[in-house]
């Protein structure tokens, strides 16, 4: 059974179809690329996936059940996570403070044991503190867990989205342009990093990113979108050369 399985989604924004037939199949531990040129519908993809949008057709389905219709966070605690094309931090909070929302949800700490000061309400803070602060340092973050999110450099801001999606313990982690705004030497040191990633915390990765370098380099498998329809699906060697990929970013010969 694969992770994820989308089945025919469509989307319309009123006589716009930005979506049509789309599918895609991800299986545990697969890194894959979702690429197009612009305005293929990549992002609109990802908000059909976590629930932003709901498809006017189609059904998703995570694991053995249909995530179809449910809201954000209901799909974020069935093991889904994701970054954004626009950074989304809470830039008046520390890098350390950005991970620690994320935890909320996991948290056993209750009202009362957390103002009372009880030994297991503190055991789970500390707890809970020690993960973030190791998921800040698998990101290369860990010394700067006090600024304020709104001063770190856009790269670093990145790699700090990156661990507060991680700090929901997804089983698929969603990557929106991760690379962008990026010099050549950062770009390949998160190439590196999110290879790390999914093998060390053992996930699935769909990465869009319009490096192509990056993405022939990392990803397994490659689907590609045009007007919001798979055009190809395959290994990096046979994206390359499929002719309707060079006609959607090159156009048609003369």
């Amino acid at each position: 059974m694969a992770l994820l399985e989308a089945r025919d989604c469509a989307l319309s924004f009123g006589g716009l179809r930005a979506v049509s037939g789309f599918g895609l199949s991800v299986d545990a531990g697969e890194l894959i690329g979702l690429i197009g040129p612009n305005g293929a519908g990549k992002t609109t993809v990802f908000n059909l996936l976590t629930g932003v949008y709901v498809p006017d057709s189609g059904d998703i389905r995570f694991g053995d059940r249909s995530i179809t219709g449910m809201a954000p966070h209901q799909i974020n605690r069935c093991g889904i996570a994701r970054t954004f094309q626009g950074i989304r931090l809470f830039p008046n909070l520390t890098a350390f403070e950005n991970v620690m929302a994320a935890c909320e949800h996991r948290s056993d700490l209750s009202m009362v044991g957390t103002v009372a000061r009880s030994p297991g309400a503190e055991a789970e803070r500390r707890r809970i503190e020690a993960e973030c602060l190791a998921l800040l340092d698998a990101v290369d973050l860990a010394d700067r867990r006090d600024t304020p999110a709104r001063s770190l450099p856009y790269g670093l801001q990145r790699r700090l989205e990156i661990a507060r999606a991680l700090a929901t313990k997804p089983k698929l982690l969603l990557l929106d342009e991760p690379a962008a705004g990026t010099n050549p030497r950062e770009k390949i040191e998160l190439m590196e990093k999110i290879r790390w990633l999914r093998d060390d915390f053992g996930l699935a990765i769909l990465i869009i990113e319009h490096d192509m370098k990056l993405i022939m380099e990392i990803c397994e498998r490659i689907t590609v979108l045009d007007h919001g329809e798979v055009i190809a699906v395959g290994c990096p060697a046979e994206i390359k050369s499929d002719p309707k990929v060079i006609e959607a970013y090159l156009g048609e010969p003369e």
